[in-house]
């Protein structure tokens, strides 16, 4: 099957589209598919490193191994453009593959919207009659729209974004709840339920003492892991008034922030700064390979008080690596933390916050990290997953040979009753 993935950005620091597209390629390349990916040289994070380098990086990312990567020039740094990116190489590019029938992709899997390449994509895959599928990656969650820009998300949506929706062979939700918002709002009978995936759950044991040390984080700490983009709409400084409230109840509690700034550093800083926790709080930049399995294994429960979550991807890979969670209801992957009793989700509040962590922290780490573990075995690996995925993309291709079949079949009685 030739699959052509479309995305605004692979910077790995824009979070979890990105991260989920490198896992699901890695996979659909194992299964022997024929992959490419078209994105621009948007970078989602500052300090912007130089171009060449990030091209560099990108092209020698091992995620990408066995599939084609083309990485068009965008153009726009700043807010908003930065978040359009006008990309007239990747129009040229996607308009010749989509003509040439020898490399022509049997589907187009198109990631996010409300940028100039994830806008002409469909076009242009519907004026060469290629099937195409959208994942809106929670950006129609009421919460998610209703932060920054919204007159100009919503005229963007009625311009340009529902009528694509509305064409495509397919929309994917990473959750029920999206399905249903995807539904509620624009009407749509197309929308398919298919979550992030994670790594292959190997069964090694987990080597906390060995992660505390190699991290540099006392050994008999409690120690709290805030792993994610430090954006005000995941609420950072939540996590440090929490550990505030149960600092005379564990006076070695230790917290840990692991992830780039997008913008709520400094309000973290200041809620540190007045928090009394005395150096008993340590911040790591974008983590990822070791460093981050380290960082899993350190942790006795990882923290995530996020306003709107389309998936948390943070959270399966907790789960995985054995560690309990506390999350709060505006992360959709809570739905898998209650299936699979491997932590708690939590009122809307810092309160509530600082209580489900209480109770973690005295609960049976070994037990909850197992439960969350089986559950992302079962559930939620990128085998599982892909299989799901590739499920749609045939039923798509079918439908669409039957089509033009049918078409062929018509013109040809037309043609002699004539």
């Amino acid at each position: 099957m030739r699959i052509l993935h479309i995305i605004h950005s692979i910077d790995p620091r824009s979070g979890g589209p990105s991260h989920a597209l490198r896992g699901l390629v890695q996979e659909q390349v194992r299964r022997g598919h024929q992959v490419s990916i078209l994105t621009t040289n948007a970078q989602s994070a500052e300090p912007w490193m130089p171009d060449d380098q990030f091209r560099e990086r990108m092209n020698n990312d091992p995620a990408f191994s066995g599939a084609e990567l083309f990485i068009a020039r965008g153009y726009g740094r700043t807010r908003p453009v930065a978040r359009f990116t006008w990309t007239p190489q990747a129009y040229r590019w996607l308009r010749r593959r989509l003509a040439d029938l020898d490399a022509r992709p049997d589907i187009v899997h198109i990631h996010g919207v409300f940028s100039h390449l994830t806008t002409f994509a469909p076009r242009l895959a519907r004026r060469f009659g290629v099937p195409y599928i959208m994942r809106p990656a929670g950006t129609f969650a009421p919460r998610c729209m209703a932060l920054g820009r919204t007159a100009m998300k919503r005229w963007f949506t009625t311009l340009f974004v529902a009528k694509d929706l509305r064409l495509a062979a397919a929309v994917q939700a990473t959750t029920p709840a999206e399905k249903d918002e995807l539904r509620e709002q624009f009407g749509l009978n197309n929308v398919v339920v298919i979550p992030h995936g994670v790594a292959g759950v190997k069964d090694a044991q987990t080597d906390a003492p060995a992660a505390r040390r190699a991290l540099n984080i006392p050994e008999r700490a409690k120690v709290l892991l805030y792993l994610s983009r430090l954006t005000p709409k995941k609420r950072p400084d939540w996590v440090i008034q929490a550990a505030s409230k149960l600092l005379s109840e564990y006076p070695d509690l230790f917290t840990i922030f692991a992830g780039p700034d997008a913008g709520a550093e400094s309000q973290l800083a200041a809620a540190i700064a007045s928090s009394g926790l005395n150096g008993q709080v340590k911040r790591f930049g974008f983590v990822t390979g070791d460093q981050k399995r380290q960082l899993f294994e350190a942790a006795d429960v990882l923290v995530l008080p996020s306003q709107s979550e389309n998936f948390g991807v943070v959270v399966v890979e907790a789960m995985a690596h054995r560690l309990p969670v506390v999350v709060t209801p505006g992360v959709a992957s809570h739905i898998y933390v209650d299936a699979s009793g491997c932590g708690l989700t939590v009122e809307d509040s810092v309160d509530a916050l600082t209580d489900g962590i209480k109770k973690i922290l005295q609960a049976d780490k070994t037990e909850l990290g197992q439960r969350g573990r089986e559950y992302v075995r079962q559930h939620l690996t990128w085998i599982v997953v892909s299989e799901k995925i590739s499920e749609v993309y045939a039923a798509i291709i079918r439908n669409q040979r039957t089509r033009r079949r049918n078409r062929s079949v018509n013109q040809q009685i037309r043609l002699t009753t004539k």
